[in-house]
């Protein structure tokens, strides 16, 4: 691309269906920064290289936008370049774009704990649903509610107006079971536990509510493979736990999420996952 020449929309998916070209979408993202700066390929092969530390010629930048792959440091320091208004970048600068660039991507992200239990040791769950008013929570049997936050204050929080949805992985589903094997445990292990948090939401907490306030609580199961344990407090706080091969869920890394954005970050993805999981559920 040239300056002064009309831009060109290129499709970013490649032949088959639905597949992504990433070297197409890494191409543009060379040209377009280029074509923000209204600058030569050899002006923005030398801005590119102040930057770089490395030689860059204007051959690399035109194969960089027509057939070859940038390499990722080369896109970093394309982001960079659009988002500074000078085009010639001081260090001081370039550091600053690289911090609003992360931060951009993790704004929402206020802490990440090793496993569970460090977090609960960390941001009793207590804490975190104090005051709420509204409470989602999918994953596995969901001891995070049902084993650690007391019956009569959960009952509490339901008359004064909070909604509960509640998603467990099916006891005694296909999927259940591959997770009792992937921690190693016997047998319906997992299925009885989850079986008896079910139980527990149904007896200690929706039967002992008032009749209004038994509408507010929906409880749901879910047959697929386990992947996140979501905690969401008020669309604005997020409780997020990966499930990996040959670990137990306590030992698993938990992510905590504040909404900051109406927009962006990682809440909006975590909220998606719950809110698809929900509408595909079954019921309880």
């Amino acid at each position: 691309m040239t300056t002064g020449q009309e831009a060109t929309v290129i499709s970013m998916f490649g032949s088959g269906p639905n597949r992504l070209d990433l070297g197409e979408v890494a191409r543009n993202q060379v040209a377009a920064a280029r074509s923000a700066r209204s600058m030569t390929e050899e002006a923005f092969a030398a801005l590119l290289e102040s930057l770089l530390g490395w030689p860059v010629g204007a051959g690399l930048i035109r194969a960089w936008e027509q057939n070859a792959t940038p390499p990722g440091d080369v896109l970093v320091a394309c982001e960079l370049i659009v988002r500074q208004s000078p085009p010639d970048l001081s260090n001081r600068q370039a550091f600053d774009a690289a911090a609003q660039v992360m931060g951009d991507r993790f704004v929402d992200l206020e802490a990440v704990y090793a496993t569970r239990s460090e977090f609960q040791a960390k941001l009793p769950v207590s804490d975190l649903l104090e005051g709420a008013k509204e409470i989602r929570l999918c994953g596995l049997s969901l001891n995070m509610l049902c084993q650690t936050y007391s019956d009569v204050r959960l009952r509490e929080l339901i008359e004064q107006g909070t909604t509960l949805r509640c998603l467990f992985l099916k006891p005694y589903g296909h999927f259940i079971r591959e997770r009792e094997q992937e921690e190693g445990y016997p047998e319906n292990r997992l299925s009885d536990l989850t079986a008896m948090n079910l139980m527990i939401l149904r007896e200690h907490v929706a039967a002992r509510v008032s009749p209004e306030a038994q509408g507010r609580i929906e409880i749901g199961v879910y047959d697929e493979p386990i992947r996140f344990n979501v905690l969401l407090v008020d669309a604005e706080l997020c409780v997020a736990q990966t499930y990996l091969p040959q670990a137990r869920g306590v030992d698993s890394p938990t992510f905590v999420i504040r909404k900051r954005r109406p927009t962006g970050g990682l809440y909006p993805s975590f909220e998606q996952v719950f809110s698809a999981m929900w509408e595909r559920r079954e019921p309880a």
